[in-house]
């Protein structure tokens, strides 16, 4: 058992007695030192504090940047948008176009591959613009009426055609094409006449059977 003074006569007494053996007096206020249970824990240094909040800090800022980096998309530069221009078709009707070509050759070779792809529209405006240029073009009128006629503007495509002959009374392209309009039309009798008006003009030529079978389901 370990061992006290007495505040008082300062004998050895036991740590546990409450009265002094010797002296009598009282050992209740009686404080001596005993050892913390827990140690102190070590604290930190102001620098080692910094330096953990500068790399916090900075694993932050790597974290956000690279979310910018991989998430956020490139915006698409304008000059790769196609460019484009407003303007009306043939028919009246609005229309956006890409830019075309302004040369009479420039227009034609456009307008006949868009009319090769079926974009009737499109070419009807390319041939459109060249015969501006030279209106005395027949074979340009005859392909803008097909377009014209293509959009389901037969009565206007009739009459590119009549211009056509106005010019050039024996152009095969645009006599037979006049008979498709009116077969398309129902017009039967003025489609058999054109029909037969290219027989007579190219029997041989390369819609020489089309315009027979033509006439041949269309009956007397």
């Amino acid at each position: 058992m370990s061992k006290i003074q007495c505040k008082s006569c300062r004998i050895e007494i036991d740590s546990s007695a409450k009265f002094c053996q010797e002296c009598g007096s009282r050992q209740e206020n009686l404080t001596y030192d005993q050892p913390d249970s827990k140690p102190d824990k070590p604290q930190k240094n102001k620098a080692a504090r910094f330096r953990e909040m500068y790399i916090t800090v900075g694993v932050v800022a790597l974290i956000t940047l690279g979310y910018f980096v991989i998430v956020e998309p490139e915006p698409v530069p304008e000059a790769s948008q196609p460019q484009q221009m407003i303007g009306h078709g043939p028919d009246g009707m609005e229309m956006t176009f890409p830019n075309l070509p302004e040369d009479f050759g420039g227009l034609v070779t456009v307008g006949d591959s868009y009319m090769d792809d079926g974009n009737f529209p499109l070419a009807a405006e390319c041939y459109k613009r060249a015969l501006d240029i030279d209106s005395t073009s027949v074979n340009v009128r005859s392909d803008f009426g097909s377009c014209l006629y293509g959009m389901g503007l037969g009565d206007r495509a009739l009459e590119e055609f009549r211009r056509v002959f106005a010019i050039d009374p024996s152009h095969s392209i645009a006599v037979f094409n006049m008979g498709v309009v009116f077969s398309g039309q129902g017009l039967n009798d003025s489609a058999k006449y054109y029909m037969g008006e290219y027989l007579n003009l190219e029997p041989v030529g390369k819609a020489a059977d089309r315009a027979r079978k033509l006439i041949d389901e269309m009956g007397v």
